[in-house]
Formats: structure tokens, sequence, C-alpha cells
């Protein structure tokens, strides 16, 4: 974690700088929600401010939270701002436009001109007693937190195996399995895919009944003689990239086709487990 820009030409609060004394605080707390195949990863962060001048600023509304997010792979740059009255901003990170590392940084901004700004709390020591800011204006920081790193690679993991897969209906009685393009579409019976979009509250069951059979089946598909020749699907590229992330290579499933089962687990990352914790929630919940 790091401070950026961290020398300012007047107090700025941040955590272990000697701007401000001990008993004023700014934090900002990080929650992360992973990726389903339904939807993207979301990052909740909470702001936590302990200073009494910096918070009446906020209630006039001369200053407010924001969240800085920046991935410079993507040239992706943006501010956002906590809405009036809130201390937590959701946001939903998409892998089209974050990739790899994402750097997120929490501010206190000024919002208005603030002039003749005094707070007791900034250290004596450094600025000396009663201080008074330098004017200040729109954008200008009072408060800053620690900069995070995100590696969406990481969190999002298995976003490409879902993105390679398209769930949709069909009149037979089956589920079916089509591979023959980039994308590979799993066929429910029609009254089976009705559930399944009821059902998006629970997506690691849904991983399990539906997305793990899929991808075992292709693991099979990848496992027999001159199964070469489907390399140049994208599914199967996404598929081997992810089996070589987790130490498998696509040659381990011909030397023994029953290890397909638990590449399937590990590539989804062991949605069993998880799904049986859904369905218990849910019935506790019920109870």
């Amino acid at each position: 974690m790091r401070i950026v820009n961290s020398i300012y030409p007047y107090p700025v609060l941040s955590i272990n700088d000697p701007d401000y004394q001990a008993d004023s605080s700014f934090i900002v707390h990080y929650r992360l929600e992973n990726a389903t195949p339904f939807k993207n990863a979301v990052l909740y962060a909470d702001f936590e401010l302990h200073d009494q001048v910096l918070n009446e600023q906020i209630e006039l509304d001369k200053a407010g939270f924001y969240l800085h997010i920046e991935n410079s792979r993507a040239a992706f740059r943006r501010l956002i701002p906590v809405e009036p009255g809130k201390t937590q901003i959701v946001f939903e990170i998409d892998p089209r436009y974050l990739r790899q590392k994402v750097e997120i940084t929490g501010f206190l901004l000024a919002k208005d001109t603030i002039i003749g700004l005094r707070n007791a709390s900034v250290n004596p020591d450094l600025y000396g007693p009663g201080y008074v800011f330098p004017d200040l204006e729109p954008g200008d920081p009072l408060a800053v937190s620690f900069t995070i790193n995100l590696d969406v690679s990481d969190i999002d993991s298995f976003q490409n195996i879902s993105s390679i897969m398209k769930v949709t209906s069909h009149k037979d009685k089956e589920m079916k399995v089509n591979n023959d393009g980039d994308v590979v579409y799993i066929y429910l019976p029609e009254k089976i895919y009705q559930q399944y979009v009821r059902d998006q509250d629970l997506p690691n069951t849904s991983l399990s009944i539906v997305i793990m059979p899929a991808l075992l089946q292709l693991l099979n598909f990848m496992a027999q003689p001159g199964a070469e020749e489907l390399s140049d699907k994208r599914w199967y590229q996404v598929i081997e990239k992810k089996m070589q992330a987790n130490d498998f290579e696509v040659e381990d499933l011909y030397k023994d086709p029953s290890l397909s089962l638990k590449v399937a687990q590990v590539l989804l990352e062991m949605p069993l487990d998880r799904a049986f914790d859904e369905i218990e929630r849910l019935t506790t919940d019920e109870d």
C-alpha cells in the first residue's frame, strides 16, 4: 500500500502522517465480492473519517468523499463521488475496461471554495498554533487514504470461463452442449432454463448444476485423440490457459481422462462447496 501525492503545501489527513494529531483519522475499508457466472466482481468501499472539522465541511457540502480508480494498462481513470449523506461506494469491476493491476485510492476533496479553514487537530509542532489553511479550491485534497492494488485477473478468475459459455433453451428434454464455434452453447430444456434464469440469486448452485457438467464435457472432448484440431477455437484456448494457470496441461488429460473431473472443479474454484453453503443459507433463511 502507498499514499499518492503525499506532499502537499498544507496539512492533509492520512495514515502514518504527522500533519494531524493522533485523534484524527481517515480510512477506507474495502470488501470484494467475486465474480459469478451472472455478474462481474463488485468492490465495496466504506469511508471512515474521524475529524470534527472535516466532517463539518462534508455536512456543509463543502467537501465530499471520492474514490479514484486507475488502470494504466487499459487507459482507464475515473473519480467516483460518494452520494451526499452516504459513506459507501459500490463499484462493478468490468474486465472489459479494467485489466491486471488496478490502483484504488480514497479521497476527501473540496467541492467548493473553502476560505479561512481552521482545525485544532492540525499538528501544532509542524504548523504552529492557530494554523489557517490557504484558500482551497474544488478538487483540493483534505484527506487521502492508502492506495490499494487489485489484480483483476485474480478476483475475476472464472470470468474467462463463463465468457466462453452461453446458456439458452431448446425444446429437447435433455441438456446439450454445442462446441462447434468459438463460444460454447449450453442448451437447457425450456422449463429448466426458466428456472435457471429465476435462480440467479443462487449463482454457485447454477454453476455446479449447469456450468460444471458442460465444462467437464469440454475437457473430455479435449482429452480425445485428435482433439488438437479444436485448438483454434476460443473456448479451447481459454480453458487451456486456465489449466496452465493451475499447473495442468492438456496433455495430462490424454494420460488420465479421469482427471477431467478434478480439473473442472479446480477451474471453477470448487463450486460444490459454495453451492451447498448457498443452499444451507437459503434453507436457514426460510426457517
